[in-house]
C-alpha cells in the first residue's frame, strides 16, 4: 500500500489484528464499578490555600517544563470522559483535547488524535488508518469517567469540613455543595494495557449560598486547598473544567516523569510529590539514572563530559560540586536525594547544555559525536528490487538523530523520527533499526539501476524544534528540497559546529 511514489517505495501495512483490536479503543465503562466515597465530614484545618481563577498558568507552565526536559511529539487520543451520572454536560472532551493542547504549544509535548468512537466497523477502520500517508498512530489512550458522588449537601454547623483530595475545605453554615469527582487513567494502545500508577483521582466541591447566591468551587490535592472564583453564569462547567485541567496536568506529568508539581505550587517537601519522585528513581536502571544526572548536572554548567551512563570520577566531582552548593551531603553519590533536587531545578535537558569550566584537566577527556549506519549489506550495500532497507543507526554519545531517504527521483523525505518511532533523543552506544521491527512500514527498493541514499544527522541540540517550518512536514512524505546538500545546509544553520552528518549510498541492481 504507497505512501509516496519513489524509489523505495514506502508502505504502510497494518495487521488484521491491529485494525480490529488497537483502533476499536473504547468500549463502555466496566459495569458493576463502585466510586470511593469523595467526601467525609472533618473538623476544620489549617491548609496551605491557593487562590486561582482557573488552571490556566499551570498549562503554560507545564508547556515549559516539557520544553526544557526535551518531552515532544507522544502521540495521545481519548474518546472522551464519559458522564456517569448523566447530570454533568459539560463537553469534557473538548476540555481535554483544549488541555493537552495548551501544554504543548512551544514543547510540542503531545499530538492528540481524534477518533469518531462510533466508527466501530474494522472495515472503515482499516480504510482510515491504512489509506492515510497523514495519520499517526497514538502510543497512549485516556480513559476515564465523570461520577457526581452527590448534590445538594448541607452543612449545618458554623465551621463544618468537607475532605476533598485528603484536604479540609470547611464551608459555612447554610451552604448548598455538589460534589464531583473525575477518575482518569492512561493505557497502551497497541496491548490495551492500563498503565499501573499513572492515573488521578480528583474532586471538586461546588457551593453556591442560597438560590442564586455567590458560586465557588474548592479542590483539594496533596494537601493544598485550590479556592476557585467562577462566574454565577459558569457555576458547574467551570467546576469541571478545573478538574479537568487539574486531572490531566497530573496523568501527563507522571507519564512524562517531569515535577509537575511545581506548576501547581506544591513544595517539593510535600510527601505524595516526595513518593510520586521516588518511584520514578526507583524504576530507572542505574545506566537510565548516570545518564539523567549526567545531561542535569551538564544543563546547570557543573559537567562537561560525556553523556554515556558511566559514573566516572568526573560525574562524581560535578554532582559532590552541586550537592555541596544546594544544601545536600557532597558524597558524590547518585542517590536519590541529587535526582530529586535536579528535577525540582531548572534544567534545559532538552537544549544544548550550558557548558561548565572544567573541574580538573584531568578529568576532562573531550570525546567528539559519531554517527555509525550499517545494514546487514555493509556500509555501501547494493539491493535487488523488492528486497527490504534494514538500517542500524548509533550514536557515540547521547544525540538527538534525524534520518532522511533520497530517491532515484531526488525525492527526500524523512524516515526518523517517524509517527511510529517518535522521539529523535538516541541514547549513547544503543542502536536502532529504522524502520523499527514496530514499525508498520517498509523500506522496498523497486527501480533497477539506481542510486538513491540515507542522510543520518545528529547534534547535541534538539534541532528538529528549530528547523524553518517548509522542514516541519509529515514523515515519509517529500519536502520540499533540491538535494540533501540543501537539507544539511539547513541544519547546520542551527548547529554550526556540532552537527554530525553520515551518508550511505544505496545502490539497486535488477
Amino acid at each position: 500500500m504507497r505512501l509516496r511514489t519513489m524509489g523505495a517505495r514506502m508502505r504502510l501495512e497494518f495487521a488484521k489484528r491491529l485494525a480490529a483490536t488497537a483502533f476499536v479503543l473504547f468500549v463502555s465503562a466496566c459495569t458493576g464499578w463502585k466510586p470511593e466515597t469523595a467526601y467525609t465530614t472533618a473538623q476544620p484545618a489549617t491548609t496551605p490555600v491557593r487562590n486561582i481563577t482557573s488552571f490556566s498558568p499551570a498549562l503554560q507552565c507545564m508547556d515549559n517544563l516539557f520544553l526544557s526536559f526535551g518531552v515532544s511529539n507522544v502521540v495521545i487520543t481519548s474518546a472522551g470522559i464519559p458522564d456517569a451520572t448523566s447530570e454533568v454536560k459539560a463537553g469534557t472532551k473538548d476540555m481535554l483535547i483544549s488541555a493537552i493542547s495548551r501544554m504543548s504549544v512551544k514543547s510540542r509535548a503531545f499530538v492528540f488524535v481524534d477518533f469518531d468512537q462510533t466508527q466501530t466497523d474494522v472495515a472503515q477502520l482499516q480504510g482510515l488508518v491504512g489509506f492515510s500517508d497523514k495519520f499517526l498512530v497514538p502510543s497512549y489512550y485516556i480513559r476515564g469517567a465523570i461520577t457526581q458522588l452527590d448534590s445538594g449537601v448541607i452543612a449545618n454547623q458554623v465551621g463544618a469540613g468537607i475532605a476533598i483530595g485528603g484536604v479540609d475545605v470547611g464551608v459555612s453554615k447554610d451552604l448548598v455543595v455538589s460534589v464531583v469527582s473525575v477518575d482518569l487513567n492512561l493505557g497502551h494502545l497497541a496491548t490495551r494495557q492500563i498503565m499501573p500508577g499513572i492515573s488521578a483521582n480528583n474532586s471538586v466541591a461546588v457551593s453556591r449560598s442560597g438560590l442564586g447566591g455567590d458560586v465557588g468551587a474548592k479542590i483539594g490535592k496533596a494537601g493544598v486547598s485550590f479556592n476557585l472564583s467562577m462566574n454565577k453564569s459558569e457555576g458547574m462547567h467551570a467546576a469541571v473544567r478545573s478538574l479537568v485541567e487539574l486531572s490531566i496536568i497530573e496523568i501527563v506529568g507522571k507519564l512524562a516523569e517531569v515535577p509537575y508539581w511545581r506548576c501547581l505550587s506544591i513544595e517539593q517537601t510535600n510527601p505524595e510529590m516526595v513518593a510520586e519522585a521516588r518511584s520514578w528513581f526507583e524504576s530507572m536502571s542505574q545506566e537510565e539514572r548516570v545518564v539523567f544526572t549526567q545531561r542535569a548536572l551538564a544543563s546547570k554548567g557543573y559537567y562537561n563530559g560525556a553523556v554515556n551512563g558511566i559514573y566516572d570520577g568526573s560525574t562524581k566531582a560535578a554532582s559532590s560540586r552541586y550537592q555541596a552548593e544546594h544544601g545536600l551531603i557532597a558524597n558524590g553519590r547518585n542517590d536519590f536525594q541529587l535526582y530529586q533536587s535536579l528535577i525540582n531545578a531548572d534544567l534545559a535537558l532538552g537544549q544544548q547544555p550550558a557548558q561548565a569550566e572544567p573541574i580538573a584537566a584531568k578529568d576532562v577527556v573531550p570525546t567528539p559525536l559519531r554517527l555509525e549506519l550499517v545494514t546487514p549489506k555493509g556500509t555501501a550495500p547494493a539491493y535487488k528490487v523488492q528486497e527490504l532497507l534494514q538500517l542500524a543507526v548509533t550514536a557515540s554519545q547521547d544525540a538527538y538523530v534525524y534520518c532522511y531517504y533520497r530517491d532515484h527521483n531526488g525525492d527526500i523525505a524523512r524516515v526518523f523520527p517517524n509517527r511510529f518511532q517518535p522521539d529523535p533523543y538516541a541514547v549513547a552506544g544503543k542502536s536502532f533499526a529504522v524502520p523499527s521491527q514496530n514499525s508498520a512500514f517498509d523500506i522496498v527498493f523497486e527501480s533497477p539501476g539506481a542510486e538513491e541514499e540515507v542522510v543520518c544527522l545528529a547534534s547535541y541540540k534538539e534541532v528538529g524544534l528549530r528547523l524553518p517550518d517548509y522542514l516541519k512536514v509529515d514523515d515519509l512524505t517529500p519536502l520540499p528540497v533540491g538535494s540533501i546538500d540543501e537539507l544539511v545546509s539547513a541544519f547546520k544553520q542551527i548547529d554550526s559546529t556540532g552537527l554530525v552528518e553520515t551518508r550511505l549510498p544505496i545502490r539497486v541492481g535488477n
